[in-house]
């Protein structure tokens, strides 16, 4: 009889170290880019970073057929973080001021990229 609780004593503590291992994730947060240029017409490609590290890049259609002014959502974890922009088109360059934020678990922030095209 000894023998069988001493086995029955090792299924039940290997069962709450199982259960101790399966803490609640907190949801990731989300980030997406949505370029605001309402004077342009024109295609825009522009990479995306987060903490200074390169996560994805678009081409935005601003008021020409096909508009697509807001790029996919990158998942990053809660806390801060440093969001950044650039524009390179052919000859030029445009690079958005880093931004600063700290995000909750769960919360989707749009990072808004103003831009003026004469």
């Amino acid at each position: 009889m000894t023998l069988r609780r001493a086995a029955w004593a090792g299924v039940g503590a290997a069962a709450l170290v199982a259960c101790e291992g399966a803490k609640p994730v907190a949801p990731r947060a989300t980030v997406n880019y949505t370029l605001v240029a309402p004077l342009c017409s024109s295609v825009i490609p522009v990479r995306f970073y987060l903490d200074s590290a390169q996560v994805g890049a678009d081409t935005f259609r601003i008021n020409v057929a096909a508009e697509h002014t807001t790029s996919s959502a990158f998942a990053t974890s809660a806390g801060p973080h440093t969001l950044g922009a650039r524009a390179l088109g052919n000859g030029w360059a445009y690079v958005w001021p880093d931004k600063v934020v700290n995000l909750a678990p769960g919360e989707v922030f749009t990072d808004s990229l103003p831009l003026y095209c004469s």
